[in-house]
């Protein structure tokens, strides 16, 4: 009984800093490059604090996981938050193209602090109460809570801005200063382990670990190819809609809010077919197929409705893949090593996700939008082939190392 309270109480305290998370950065979503365009940032420079800010994010991504392993999860999580809200408060006041680089390389810095660092806490929490798989009916219900609140703050963010453009970013700094000071103050902390007598020599060990471990650069490769189908939407779901279909700008903000809903149902479904005990497997490639099929629409048939279905359908199999996955994941994961190992497949995915953005680029540019909808549609299928050849070949044959199977047959 008592450690079923705890575990309520562990569910809270992550549900909440990651629904906070998530409010201040559609707060600060909801106006950031207007709030630049109205300072004299030209459309050629806010690209440059995009570029910078992705640059800077796989760079602190993965040095930043060995450090919340070694330091503290939780005490990782609350001094990004703190570093966060002044980005955020920097962002706010800054003039010019130089002070939002720099703004936007704080921020970066303090979430990739907070990046996988509560997650990793709260799985070694459970594992501390015995209960390690607890996390895979817990982790997609509060992913479907967090996806709601990203509604909230979106709502917010549109509602600040009419009174004025910089106060959703000012509001958004608050809240992340404020949970950092709540992150902070509660529970206990947990650690990874420490093998190297120097921060850099840890580093390295822990990346030739990483590199040495099959199951990471299967996971790897295939988040690459649902990062590709990701980003192809990203940038191209608000030209193609109001270039080619003629939707007006007005309805993009209510079919983001609309698409977030959906994300959050299919996260709920997620943590029902786990509490069922289906298999993560199932779960991630029925949801990727459905993403497929929604680009696929999206592509061959140009038309407002099945825009808005097919699109509707990639959100709803997208939250599957995304809820189901990521607790899959942590099953291959050391437990020493959790931090460190999810931080370096999120900066390695992001490397990765700059090369592929210009080639969409350049795609989209010869091609047209109808390729970058099948091409993206064609790199989830790839990724289930990836996942189910893993998934037979070193899951089902026992050929990975017995602390890190995981029940997904």
């Amino acid at each position: 009984m008592e450690n079923n309270q705890l575990q309520r109480k562990y569910s809270v305290f992550l549900g909440v800093i990651l629904s906070g998370y998530n409010v201040a950065d559609k707060l600060y979503g909801a106006v950031f490059i207007i709030l630049m365009s109205l300072r004299g940032v030209d459309a050629f420079q806010i690209s440059i604090v995009f570029a910078v800010s992705s640059l800077s994010m796989a760079v602190f991504d993965y040095p930043s996981g060995n450090l919340s392993d070694i330091y503290g999860r939780k005490r990782m999580t609350a001094a990004g938050f703190i570093v966060w809200g002044a980005g955020l408060w920097f962002f706010a006041a800054a003039e010019g193209l130089a002070l939002f680089i720099l703004a936007s390389i704080v921020m970066s810095l303090g979430v990739s602090m907070i990046s996988d660092s509560p997650q990793a806490w709260y799985i070694d929490q459970l594992e501390e109460l015995g209960m390690p798989d607890y996390k895979k009916i817990a982790l997609p219900r509060i992913s479907g809570f967090v996806s709601a609140f990203a509604i909230v703050g979106a709502l917010l963010g549109t509602v600040g801005s009419n009174i004025h453009y910089v106060l959703p970013v000012a509001i958004a700094g608050v809240l992340a200063v404020g949970l950092g000071v709540y992150t902070w103050l509660s529970f206990s902390d947990n650690y990874g382990s420490r093998t190297q007598s120097s921060i850099l020599r840890e580093i390295y060990a822990s990346s030739a670990d990483f590199a040495r471990s099959t199951e990471m650069r299967f996971i790897l490769l295939r988040s690459i190819l649902t990062h590709t189908a990701m980003l192809a939407f990203l940038l191209s779901w608000q030209v193609y809609g109001v270039n080619e279909l003629d939707f007006p700008v007005s309805a993009l903000g209510l079919l983001l809010i609309l698409f977030m809903g959906v994300i959050s149902v299919s996260s709920f479904l997620v943590s029902y077919l786990a509490k069922k005990e289906v298999a993560a497997v199932r779960i991630i490639v029925c949801g990727t197929v459905i993403s497929a099929l929604g680009l696929l629409l999206v592509g061959l048939f140009p038309h407002k409705a099945v825009f808005i279905a097919g699109l509707l359908l990639f959100e709803f199999g997208l939250g599957m893949d995304m809820s189901s996955s990521g607790v899959w994941i942590q099953d291959f994961i050391p437990r020493a090593k959790r931090a460190t190992f999810s931080s370096g497949l999120s900066a390695l995915k992001s490397l990765a996700g700059f090369l592929i953005t210009l080639i969409l680029g350049i795609m989209a540019k010869n091609l047209g939008y109808a390729f970058i909808w099948c091409f993206a549609a064609a790199s989830l299928l790839v990724s289930n082939i990836v996942l189910l050849y893993f998934n037979a070949r070193y899951v089902r044959a026992g050929s990975i190392g017995d602390d890190q199977k995981t029940l997904v047959s």
